[in-house]
């Protein structure tokens, strides 16, 4: 017990750091914790001697594993079922169409096009379709990634995620999609949830409020995407020996315990204040896991597959824009 303390203080100390720093330095406000919490993470890794980096990696393997776990389940506090009404059958739809696109092309040309593995091809398709730098972590244990393929993936989130954000209402004005359509763009398109809202609010309220919705949804699909990427993971090593396929296989089960927060949140059983605390705990722990992986990641590494995996996230950039589009017009 005692050697998990040092790593997970270390993590906890810098997450709170980062939480702080985004309310005291204004030109924060607008860049994801989770990445300056890696980020953070990685300029201590390389300031720190060996030995402590020993010390500390039994509390940083917790809190990248059961920590993160954690988190996820708690984010689920975020989201209630009954909102979906508003969006609609056809936004249900748009955001599998979006999600089942996105990963199939996204691992399809990492692999084929770009020379990535597969671990990364999951991680940059899966931040891209699902829900930004959460949707990444998420994905971690599921498939056993490195450090370095997580920070790729969440950097490539943040990169494109911001793009969208900032290109989105100005693209408003040479397309004849109303407010609604928009929203629908913008939520099933962009990469996290804070850069939705970004990107609504600078249209209308009612924008803001569908493309929360939508986005919110495709969160959900978080769960029956990691079920599938486990199960195919099985698959893929069934062939190796039992030690191996034992190692690798992962049954998420905190992707169920997070559709039961979904549930206990959609009951109103709970006081909202108490609601906004557990979502501010989920954050917390959010930026706890990724400054444990920052700590754990070298620059020697990151150059492993990094500008290939930008060159896959661009595409899906891409994609992302053109079929949002085509499934807000029609929607």
């Amino acid at each position: 017990m005692k050697n998990i303390i040092p790593g997970l203080v270390a993590s906890m100390g810098i997450a709170a750091i980062v939480l702080w720093g985004k309310h005291q330095i204004s030109f924060l406000e607008t860049v994801s914790p989770l990445l300056i919490s890696i980020a953070l993470g990685i300029v201590i890794s390389h300031a720190l001697p060996n030995g402590w980096k020993f010390r500390l990696a039994s509390g940083l393997n917790v809190a990248k594993g059961t920590v993160l776990r954690t988190a996820i389940v708690l984010y689920g506090f975020n989201i209630t079922f009954q909102a979906f009404a508003d969006i609609g059958l056809y936004g249900v739809l748009s955001a599998v169409i979006m999600v089942a696109t996105i990963l199939c092309v996204g691992v399809w040309l990492g692999r084929r096009l770009f020379g990535l593995d597969t671990e990364q091809s999951i991680l940059v398709a899966a931040g891209s379709a699902i829900c930004g730098a959460a949707a990444v972590a998420a994905f971690e244990p599921i498939i056993n990634a490195k450090p370095h393929k997580v920070l790729t993936a969440i950097s490539t989130v943040v990169v494109f995620g911001t793009l969208s954000m900032l290109m989105l209402p100005i693209l408003l004005e040479l397309v004849p999609l109303t407010h609604h359509q928009y929203g629908l763009w913008a939520g099933v398109s962009i990469h996290e949830v804070a850069q939705v809202v970004v990107a609504g609010d600078a249209i209308s309220e009612s924008a803001a409020h569908i493309a929360v919705l939508e986005k919110m949804f495709r969160v959900v699909l978080l769960v029956p995407v990691l079920l599938i990427v486990a199960i195919w993971t099985k698959y893929r090593f069934q062939g190796s020996n039992v030690s191996t396929v034992e190692k690798r296989i992962t049954v998420p089960w905190f992707a169920f315990l997070f559709i039961g927060v979904i549930v206990i949140n959609s009951l109103e059983i709970l006081p909202s204040s108490f609601i906004d605390i557990l979502s501010s705990v989920a954050m917390y722990l959010l930026c706890v896991a990724m400054a444990a992986l920052g700590i754990l990641t070298h620059f020697s590494v990151i150059k492993q597959g990094g500008l290939q995996a930008f060159g896959l996230a661009t595409i899906l950039f891409v994609l992302l824009l053109v079929l949002g589009f085509g499934l807000a017009a029609f929607g």
